[in-house]
């Protein structure tokens, strides 16, 4: 028994002191040697660049671009949004897809950026119905003038209809485009600037940024864009675009179609008379054959050819033709180039 416990006791003190010699020193490098320091993670700094709606868009060709937004803010987080640099924009004439680049950068030359590609798209157009025979559509060119309040005035006393290609860089009588449209007329353009037809006409994008000029003003004062155009001069006019086409003059209409748009000349023009208030009534009263689909051009920036109008109308309800305003479902109407 003695021996026994001698070993038992012998044996525990070989087991502490191996637990000393491995154990220990392990503790004290422990407690010598400093922990590593936490790593922190430092977040991103707030700069950013952010873009409203969506980042591809769909566009309508003819329709005056507007952005939908965008907002900056630097790495304080202050709003820097008004330093944004936008690079491009869609050419909203043609259809075709358009990147536009945001870019936003700081003193530190550090900088955010965004992407957004506008897809201009071409416009569906109504299909073209035919009028009833012996349709009138009374159109005046150049307004809105002083005598077009009186105009609207006639045209309301019979319930008759008609179409204005309007001048939009007319500073007064501007506020009668609501009035035009609220009483079941249709407003359309002439162009914005009437001034040079060598300018007008110098290529397409002079054209049509002049187009759209006149379009986003209709649509500030109505809230509709038109869909109907008269060139200045006539289609013949407007032909001087041919020598800047590829396509030739038809690329012109064809432009105007993915915009939705109808172009229309005139086949009744019964001021070039006399120029006078019983010319025009005479020339208007005595067509060498019954009108069928009569576009007539007028001038309400003409106080005689105004003057007309009502003996006009009388006439003309008396002769059983009846009237209507032209829109894009009518047949175009152009002149020979």
């Amino acid at each position: 028994m003695r021996r026994e416990k001698c070993f038992r006791f012998t044996l525990l003190l070989l087991v502490i002191l191996l637990i000393s010699e491995f154990s220990f020193p392990a503790l004290a490098f422990a407690e010598e040697s400093p922990l590593p320091e936490a790593v922190i993670e430092v977040p991103p700094p707030n700069r950013r660049l952010e873009l409203y709606g969506e980042g591809e868009l769909d566009w309508p060709c003819g329709v005056p671009f507007e952005d939908p937004g965008f907002a900056a803010y630097d790495s304080d987080g202050a709003d820097r949004s008004g330093d944004v640099r936008v690079e491009g924009s869609p050419v909203v004439w043609r259809v075709g897809d358009y990147p536009i680049l945001y870019l936003f950068s700081e003193n530190d030359g550090e900088f955010a950026a965004a992407r957004r590609i506008v897809h201009v798209v071409a416009q569906p157009l109504p299909e073209i119905n035919e009028p009833p025979g012996g349709t009138i559509c009374l159109t005046f060119d150049d307004g809105p003038s002083a005598d077009t309040a009186y105009l609207l005035d006639i045209l309301a006393k019979y319930n008759v209809k008609a179409t204005f290609f309007i001048v939009a860089n007319h500073s007064k009588n501007m506020d009668i485009l609501p009035r035009i449209v609220a009483e079941g007329h249709t407003l359309g353009i002439h162009c914005y600037d009437h001034r040079s037809y060598e300018y007008l006409y110098k290529d397409m994008e002079h054209y049509c940024s002049d187009l759209l000029t006149a379009q986003k003003i209709v649509h500030d004062y109505t809230g509709h864009y038109a869909h109907v155009v008269r060139f200045p001069g006539d289609s013949r006019t407007a032909s001087l675009l041919a020598g800047t086409l590829t396509g030739k003059y038809p690329e012109l209409y064809d432009t105007l179609a993915d915009m939705g748009i109808r172009a229309y000349d005139w086949n009744v023009q019964p001021e070039s008379a006399t120029k006078d208030t019983a010319g025009t009534l005479e020339q208007f009263t005595h067509p060498r054959e019954p009108y069928e689909y009569a576009v007539v051009l007028q001038h309400d920036t003409r106080h005689f050819s105004v003057a007309a109008v009502e003996k006009m109308i009388q006439w003309a309800l008396d002769q059983g033709y009846t009237f209507a305003a032209l829109d894009e479902t009518f047949p175009e109407i152009h002149f020979e180039e």
